[in-house]
């Protein structure tokens, strides 16, 4: 599940990538506020502002729960 946020603490998840994208660049251009997407793992974060990719962030190191 890919989970979405908007600076107002609302919460959305998405069972798939493309359709998390999708509503946070349509959230992001209708309430003219960042919306986060992240994967998961918390590994991928995408950050949209006005229907547009702002941030990407991928952290490639294994985590304490990795190993």
């Amino acid at each position: 599940m890919y989970q979405l946020q908007a600076q107002n603490n609302d919460t959305q998840e998405f069972p798939k990538r493309a359709d998390a994208i999708a509503a946070a660049k349509a959230l992001s251009l209708e309430l003219k506020q960042s919306v986060v997407v992240s994967d998961p793992l918390q590994r991928e974060r995408m950050t949209y502002m006005g229907g547009e990719l702002e941030s990407y962030t991928y952290e490639t190191r294994a985590g304490k729960m990795d190993r």
